[in-house]
């Protein structure tokens, strides 16, 4: 069919294709068949009946006249060679496209045969040739194994519902955002990675050079792939020793007419393996290594950090200083932004992403901290969706080399422990410190810690200075742990973020190094252990905006340097395995004010 259209007095022709559809009505046989006969196929006798078929469910009972099995024929014309995609909602039935088996569902049936069915259950792929296109449906009412398993006097229709689905998009196997690696251990280290649509994934590994790869999927209960969820976690182990990693994501498409919704009863169903491109991973050495920690990056108040794309300014300022180039992994120290209502969009669309390594360059790890700020919004759970693999909790341990990590998770100041709706999380700070204060017990009972060279804890905040319900919990979860000065307890350095401005001092020290006094009461009178926290944005904040740490890790001590946000050094200082620390450079902008009990 051609259409004629005029533009400024010229006549141009248009060939307007219509879509394919279904014939009106279908040739159908009803038949009593063996299992024998049925599996090999029924074929359409030269009487058949017509049956007006549709999206609409047809009960095939109250035609087929006792019968329990038919053969369904149409044609369907095309114009061209191009590929539909049919909907069929039937429980046990096969395809055939032009004399060829496409779709095979004879001996399984739904995981639940009394559901009921509708044209998204099946959606098959016709690859239509140009002309008349036979398509032959073979159903039965029940079969043999269902039969067997739950009795044949069951409440079961033989329903049946087809339909051309056009504007059905199958679901493809690709990534919403870049992936994220996290929490680097002594011989491990996490993936996290967000896909665009519910598909099962897994890590690719090897040690790079190495022509085998290794494989972990993301599962449940290590036994069945995670098939519901965007989101996915995968810790792969055994990497200490191998230097850098090369590693691709392997995404699993589903095959063609299965969108992982509606699951078969012992169908096989072989997903397409699609693998992102292979990336180098890099490996902290465990006997030297640096970091780089920052955080407070939620948008706030402050002049010239109140937008996304002021954040992003920030963001490729810091990706371009030395240290960062340098370090060896990432420390985000809490509060990634002020609210997350999405944790997609404010966590990795809006920060994360910004830290993307472009093709040539290496992937790093990170080590998240939960701040305060992550409590807050509807979203505040996915935090643990993204930053932690299922059951773990925001506060955790790790080691690298000599140095042995541990994580606190602060909880909030806004404790409510109310049911707000919509408001995020019901915040019960004694229990979050209950159950920490008895997993800080066991980690100081272990090995791994009392053997560790350096012990070193990150915090979103820290028990020196301010008062209040988060400072004070923290104070008195590690008053214990902190009082003890022995080589198998002792904490050498405690880094922290929070009160968006610098400060540190050095432990037993009745003074601490900071830019001004601090204005309420201290709550110490002096420091329990060397101490250091980062600038943040915050409208009275001392300048600059920001501060970064870059921290370099040896056997024999902890080189501590402070950086401004244009990469000018301002502080550097060392600690050694006994906890001594010294200064090396202090800028003159940094004074030393006193402690006073309160």
């Amino acid at each position: 069919m051609k259409k004629l259209f005029c533009i400024a007095g010229v006549l141009l022709f248009s060939s307007i294709i219509a879509a394919v559809e279904l014939p009106e009505k279908w040739e159908v046989n009803f038949l009593k068949c063996s299992e024998k006969t049925f599996l090999k196929g029924v074929e359409i006798s030269n009487d058949p009946q017509l049956l007006k078929l549709s999206e609409k469910v047809v009960n095939l009972d109250d035609i087929a006249r006792g019968n329990d099995s038919a053969a369904l024929r149409c044609f369907i014309n095309s114009d061209k060679e191009q590929t539909i995609w049919l909907g069929i909602g039937c429980k046990v039935f096969s395809l055939a496209l032009n004399g060829q088996m496409i779709y095979d569902f004879r001996q399984y049936g739904l995981g639940n045969d009394t559901e009921n069915v509708g044209v998204l259950d099946h959606k098959i792929p016709l690859k239509l040739h140009p002309g008349r296109n036979e398509l032959l449906l073979n159903t039965r009412r029940t079969h043999w194994k269902l039969d067997y398993c739950y009795g044949k006097n069951r409440n079961i229709r033989w329903d049946l519902a087809v339909k051309i689905l056009h504007d059905y998009q199958p679901v493809k196997a690709a990534l919403a955002h870049p992936e994220l690696v996290l929490r680097p251990d002594k011989d491990s280290v996490m993936f996290s990675f967000v896909t665009s649509e519910i598909i099962p994934a897994g890590v690719d590994y090897r040690k790079k050079g190495d022509s085998t790869w290794l494989r972990e999927y993301d599962t449940v209960g290590d036994l069945i792939l995670r098939e519901q969820s965007r989101i996915h976690r995968v810790r792969i182990s055994g990497i200490a020793d191998w230097g850098d990693i090369e590693y691709r994501l392997v995404l699993l498409e589903p095959p063609a007419g299965r969108d992982g919704f509606r699951k078969p009863l012992w169908a096989s169903r072989i997903y397409k393996e699609v693998y992102t491109p292979v990336k180098t991973l890099h490996n902290p050495n465990r006997t030297e290594f640096s970091f780089l920690l920052f955080g407070d990056t939620q948008l706030s108040i402050s002049e010239g950090y109140k937008t996304v794309t002021q954040r992003m300014a920030a963001i490729n300022k810091l990706k371009n200083i030395p240290e960062f180039k340098q370090a060896d992994f990432y420390v985000h120290i809490g509060d990634m932004d002020s609210v997350s209502h999405s944790a997609e969009k404010v966590l990795l669309e809006s920060l994360f992403n910004a830290f993307a390594p472009l093709p040539d360059e290496k992937q790093k790890a990170w080590v998240t901290v939960h701040g305060n700020h992550e409590t807050n919004g509807i979203a505040a759970e996915n935090w643990y969706d993204h930053f932690t693999m299922p059951g773990e909790k925001g506060y955790y341990s790790f080691q690298l080399g000599e140095v042995f990590f541990i994580v606190l998770d602060c909880g909030d100041i806004s404790a409510r422990g109310k049911l707000d709706a919509f408001n995020g999380p019901l915040l019960d700070m004694e229990k979050l410190f209950r159950k920490q204060t008895q997993w800080l017990k066991k980690i100081r009972q272990s090995e791994q810690f009392r053997n560790a060279g350096f012990r070193v804890v990150l915090s979103h905040t820290e028990p020196q200075i301010a008062g209040g319900l988060m400072n004070d919990s923290v104070r008195k979860l590690t008053a214990e742990l902190l009082a003890d000065d022995s080589d198998e307890n002792r904490i050498h350095l405690w880094i922290g973020g929070h009160v968006h401005r610098y400060w540190r001092a050095a432990r037993g020290d009745s003074s601490i190094i900071s830019r001004r006094q601090y204005a309420k009461v201290p709550a110490v009178a002096s420091a329990p252990v060397n101490w250091v926290t980062v600038d943040g944005p915050k409208g009275d904040s001392s300048k600059p905006i920001f501060s970064y740490l870059a921290v370099k890790c040896t056997p024999e001590k902890l080189h501590v340097k402070a950086i401004d946000e244009n990469g000018m050094k301002f502080d550097e200082f060392t600690v050694d395995t006994k906890g001594t620390l010294k200064e090396i450079y202090r800028d003159e902008t940094l004074k030393k004010h006193p402690l006073k009990n309160k």
